[in-house]
């Protein structure tokens, strides 16, 4: 099995996680200071209230605090990257709320915002495999910053990990078969607490799924997000976030799959509705649910690759193309796809669109 991608960085880590960072930041210093440029820049300009990167952190700044309560060693790592990429720690935290921040005090940032399709498989067709991925879908440019990190920590379980370049982790699986995956949400109710990044790496940390499904329920957090939780042996999680809220939900039958709208009434309380972006999430939810619905053979690798090749309410489909009312550089497209098969302990993944680009075996090793 393949341990390098064509087109995507693949960085093997190990050790404390001020090292970890370090190499990190060491090894992308380049493209970590050009994405803080590049995303910082985006940030900025697209605020519905006229502000710059320190009037920005003032705000932004007690979270340092309430993730250091909460998640000291992930802190070590980003203040690791910090040093290794020769930044200022606080850019990198920023980079960091890479989602949470579009929520805090700036809901009109998010208008344009398009979000993520994920998916998940109790058992393949002619394998029972379980399967688990998502279409990761951004402004544009953040597709040359996608990154692998292999991580072996001093403490805790190998990991697989997809982000971009200076993040501590976007989605990705362990060495003992638990993977998640995550879409955007927009809540009311963001606050001063663990980043969905740090979310991330608490779920990837764990050993067992009963530990594993314990970060994303338990308070605070910055914001909304959804977390598809999974272990090789076929149990799936569905969780949705607010800031002080969460729900649960279940496979019905042999699928499930989230997109970037709250499914919980209870949740849909205190949801930002999107006006620019919530038909989007509405028809790849309905050609989602109709594929797991009516594809049962078909519900394979090969399968959920096609998936991620749907067009449906095409360019904003579930291989996410950009709408022509979204700003050139920054339109919402699917920067990477990918299905993690987590008892292989691997991930078929993209850079790109999947219609575009071939999927690339990587494995945890």
């Amino acid at each position: 099995m393949s341990t390098t991608h064509p087109t995507i960085p693949v960085l093997d880590l190990a050790g404390t996680p001020g090292q970890i960072g370090a190499a990190h930041g060491e090894a992308q210093r380049q493209r970590i200071r050009e994405y803080l440029d590049v995303f910082l820049g985006f940030i900025l300009k697209n605020a519905v209230l006229k502000i710059t990167e320190e009037s920005m952190w003032s705000h932004w700044a007690p979270q340092v605090a309430a993730n250091q309560r909460e998640a000291p060693a992930l802190v070590e790592e980003m203040q690791g990257i910090a040093r290794g990429a020769g930044v200022p720690f606080e850019r990198i935290f920023l980079l960091n709320g890479l989602l949470d921040l579009n929520s805090f005090r700036y809901l009109e940032m998010i208008q344009n915002l398009g979000g993520c399709s994920t998916y998940a498989v109790v058992s393949e067709a002619g394998t029972g495999r379980t399967l688990i991925g998502q279409t990761y879908d951004m402004p544009e440019f953040h597709q040359n910053y996608c990154t692998l990190l292999r991580l072996k920590p001093a403490q805790g379980p190998k990991q697989l990990i997809f982000t971009f370049a200076g993040i501590v982790g976007a989605a990705g699986l362990n060495e003992h078969g638990i993977a998640v995956n995550i879409n955007y949400l927009s809540a009311q109710d963001p606050r001063f607490g663990r980043l969905h990044s740090v979310i991330v790496r608490q779920i990837l940390a764990q050993k067992v799924l009963a530990d594993a499904l314990t970060p994303p329920v338990y308070g605070p957090r910055a914001g909304g997000a959804h977390y598809l939780i999974g272990d090789e042996h076929g149990n799936i999680n569905s969780i949705e976030t607010t800031g002080e809220r969460h729900a649960i939900f279940y496979p019905e039958g042999n699928a499930i799959g989230h997109t970037n709208h709250y499914l919980a009434p209870r949740l849909q309380e205190v949801e930002h509705i999107r006006p620019m972006s919530i038909g989007s999430s509405l028809a790849r939810y309905t050609a989602l649910r109709r594929f797991l619905r009516d594809k049962g053979d078909e519900l394979t690798v090969a399968g959920l690759q096609e998936l991620t090749r749907n067009h449906t309410s095409y360019p904003r489909s579930i291989c996410a193309h950009g709408a022509d009312f979204e700003p050139q550089g920054a339109k919402g497209r699917t920067v990477s796809a990918m299905i993690q098969v987590p008892a292989e302990r691997m991930m078929f993944i993209t850079q790109g669109c999947a219609c575009e680009n071939q999927y690339h075996p990587v494995s945890l090793g």
